[in-house]
């Protein structure tokens, strides 16, 4: 690759360049001028050349007039040969009208056409008397110009010789006068500004005349004076912003295109994790250097997207960054920065400042979790209570239904014991006072007191059958024998066919929690003879197979089975009675039902039966 063309030498110097300006000029000068005069003066002895021509021509024309008329051969050559020695003849010839040529004398080899003057003479002669001139021939004179431009360019070197001279002479004058007069006193004035530009602001110029070269000198020493002063100025200037960077609590840098970070202030440094701005430019030197380690601080994404925004709205307001601290610790930073040192392609540096966010950051993001968190709550509680407001109408409505149950039950048994055990009361009642008759008069009273017997017992049947549905009395000896008298009273009072089947061991349950079950399992066979059109149902007991495990009951049919949704959201009072009586105890109430298949209640304890019951406990004492 070639370097960069040096100037020539000449053009280096202001010395040189007057030099050859001067000569050039001089040299133009003096040449046009000697020039000119050389042609002049070559013009002038052409001209001479002509006239000579001519005066020799007319004079041979009179002088050979007679020599011509008696042709007098040798006469006429004696005249020719006469100019004959000049070297600017070439050739005399004199031709007479009826001889032809009479002489013809030549002194030198013909030049050519250009290069020679001609002349023409007719010769006339005078007769004596009053007689006319009466031409009898003519006079042809060849000069060269040869000899005339020869001694010319004799005079031209001699001309020219002298010239140069003098232009040497002019030359070494003037270059003594301008290295004398301009070159020292700018010589001394280039090395006052070498001094001046070199940061000595005290030097000054030794002002030694009033030319033009001294007031140069005078306006450089106000120029020093004023950049002293300026230099002071943008010095005092330079210390309050350098302290006010370096003091500044905010992150000041200068970004280039190319991702360095070309200025730091410390607070800069200690932002992204660093003692002092050094460390941070050693740890950015080595990272360039190291192609592993993560680019800091700025990634090659992150700096072309910042200028991208620069091109876009011409700065950066409020931008959050995450950036990576020394220690891999992140922080959030806000980023206010514009654009400088426009080019072709926009902004080459981005100068900005960073402010240390991360604790609002973080407070922001606590406040608002906290925020979702009691949004969720809030959500969470509303449901609570809009379930808890369905519940309390489920439970009076239940409360409603189940009072309505108790208060027919009342009314089933006040009949029961009014009509019937009443009447049996009335009629033991009739039948003793017969007795007492029968017995005071002596008759027989063996029927009677037959009849009394069986009144007694169906007494005794009706007080049993009432005192069963108030509790039946099977649940005194457990869970399986309640189930199995249950099944026993379905099938007596159902076409149904109803089987119980146990599996396991009988788990050991309290006297409520057994009531519970027992209950949950009659409402779901009082529905199936109420509602499954089923002809077979199945109730089916597995107990756990140790001392604290579950148990799960289930009562299965091949009915037509319904809607569990819709009767559920329909408000069936017997599904929300087993419901609640399976929250109660702390058990799993799960119905299933497909239609033309059947339904099944499945109740079961997932935890030990120890574990439910004192899950009930815990929640009736809540």
């Amino acid at each position: 690759m070639r370097g960069p063309v040096r100037p020539p030498v000449w053009t280096r110097s202001l010395h040189a360049k007057l030099m050859v300006s001067l000569v050039v000029l001089i040299t133009l000068v003096a040449g046009s001028t000697a020039f000119v005069l050389l042609e002049h003066a070559r013009a002038r002895r052409l001209v001479e050349l002509d006239e000579r021509a001519n005066r020799i021509a007319d004079l041979y024309g009179q002088s050979l007039a007679q020599p011509l008329w008696n042709v007098d051969r040798d006469a006429i050559a004696r005249q020719l040969k006469a100019l004959a020695p000049n070297p600017e003849v070439v050739r005399f010839t004199v031709t007479a009208t009826n001889y032809g040529v009479i002489a013809d004398v030549r002194n030198a080899p013909q030049p050519g056409p250009a290069e020679t003057v001609v002349r023409v003479q007719p010769i006339e002669f005078t007769p004596a008397g009053d007689a006319p001139r009466e031409r009898i021939g003519e006079v042809r004179v060849v000069f060269t110009k040869v000899y005339t431009e020869r001694n010319f360019a004799t005079a031209r070197t001699a001309v020219l010789v002298t010239l140069a001279a003098v232009l040497a002479v002019l030359y070494g004058v003037t270059f003594l006068l301008i290295r004398q007069v301009v070159r020292r006193p700018i010589a001394r004035l280039e090395e006052m500004v070498d001094r001046i530009a070199g940061g000595d602001l005290d030097a000054r110029c030794t002002v030694e005349s009033s030319d033009e070269l001294g007031r140069l000198a005078a306006r450089v020493n106000v120029m020093a004076e004023r950049l002293w002063d300026s230099t002071a100025s943008l010095r005092e200037s330079e210390r309050k912003y350098r302290g006010i960077v370096e003091n500044s609590l905010e992150g000041i840098f200068v970004l280039d295109r190319h991702g360095t970070l070309c200025e730091a202030n410390p607070a800069m440094a200690h932002l992204l994790g660093y003692d002092d701005v050094a460390s941070l430019s050693a740890a950015i030197a080595a990272n360039a250097s190291d192609t592993v380690a993560p680019e800091l601080p700025f990634s090659a994404q992150q700096t072309s997207e910042l200028f991208d925004l620069l091109r876009a709205d011409g700065k950066i307001a409020g931008l959050e960054l995450e950036m990576t601290r020394a220690d891999g610790r992140a922080v959030w930073c806000l980023l206010n920065a514009r654009g400088s040192r426009y080019g072709a392609v926009g902004p080459e540096w981005l100068e900005g400042q960073l402010t240390d966010v991360t604790a609002r950051k973080q407070a922001m993001e606590t406040l608002t979790r906290h925020r979702d968190e009691l949004e969720q709550e809030v959500r969470e509680r509303m449901r609570t209570e809009r379930e808890l407001r369905e519940s309390r109408e489920q439970l009076r409505q239940l409360s409603a239904h189940q009072e309505s149950i108790r208060e027919e039950e009342r009314k089933q048994i006040a009949m029961t014991i009014h009509d019937e055990l009443g009447q049996l009361l009335t009629a033991i009642k009739m039948d003793v006072s017969l007795l007492k008759l029968l017995l005071s008069q002596g008759a027989a009273w063996g029927g009677k007191v037959g009849e009394m017997g069986e009144l007694v017992e169906r007494t005794i049947r009706i007080v049993r059958n009432v005192a069963s549905h108030l509790r039946p009395a099977a649940l005194n000896f457990g869970l399986v024998s309640a189930l199995e008298w249950l099944v026993q009273d379905f099938s007596r009072h159902s076409a149904i066919a109803c089987r119980f089947r146990l599996e396991g061991r009988e788990p050991a349950l309290g006297d409520d929690r057994a009531t519970a079950v027992f209950r949950i399992v009659q409402e779901a066979l009082t529905n199936v003879s109420r509602h499954a059109n089923a002809s077979h149902v199945d109730v089916l007991l597995c107990g756990g197979g140790s001392d604290d495990g579950g148990f799960y009951i289930t009562v299965c049919d091949d009915g037509i089975g319904f809607d569990v949704t819709r009767a559920a959201a329909g408000g069936s009072y017997g599904l929300q009675g087993m419901r609640e009586r399976a929250r109660m105890i702390g058990a799993q109430l799960e119905i299933t039902s497909e239609e033309e298949v059947g339904s099944t209640v499945r109740l079961s304890f997932g935890d030990s039966v120890e574990h439910a019951q004192s899950f009930v406990r815990s929640d009736q004492e809540g």
